[in-house]
């Protein structure tokens, strides 16, 4: 009678642990919704990263660009070499992944932009840079150029900007 009963109560307790489809898209519905118009980003240390980096507006020659100041190195295998990196940058995009990174450089070569090349902060976190040169006005000057192009990738958000990246 003792083995009946505990075998009735484990499974009446199974029963009530049972999960349905309602309590799947429930689950959804709240996970979608916490996430609907917050940055993917913000809750990661690229997020935190980016909160921190130094960055400023800069006008010149009636241009204005946002310059962010980020110590960076070339990557490997990512198109450029050390020397292909000044101290002024235009970059037009950045990701998480290095296959994303490497793939936009790609597309960006294979359009006639054979000087892109891709660099990695110490999160890692990976830009894709259009052209590097050795002072501000020569890259604010790309950068406008670069916004007028019909670039074979999408810029979002605050792409394009300047890099300043210090020796």
């Amino acid at each position: 009678m003792k083995k009946i009963l505990v075998i009735l109560i484990a499974l009446t307790a199974l029963a009530a642990c049972k999960t349905s489809e309602a309590n799947y898209r429930a689950a959804y519905e709240r996970a979608a919704g916490a996430r609907d118009g917050a940055d993917p980003l913000e809750g990661t240390i690229y997020g935190a990263s980016r909160r921190y980096t130094p960055q400023a507006t800069v006008t010149l020659n009636g241009d204005t660009a946002l310059e962010r100041t980020i110590r960076v190195k070339v990557t490997d295998e990512g198109g450029g070499i050390r020397e292909s990196l000044k101290p002024f940058s235009v970059v037009v995009g950045g990701f998480k992944q290095l296959f994303n990174a490497r793939s936009m450089r790609e597309r960006l070569a294979d359009n006639g932009y054979s000087s892109a090349f891709v660099v990695e902060t110490g999160e890692p976190y990976y830009y894709i840079i259009l052209s590097s040169y050795p002072n501000r006005a020569e890259a604010m000057s790309a950068l406008s150029a670069a916004r007028e192009a019909t670039l074979p990738v999408p810029m979002k958000g605050e792409y394009p900007f300047i890099l300043y990246c210090p020796r």
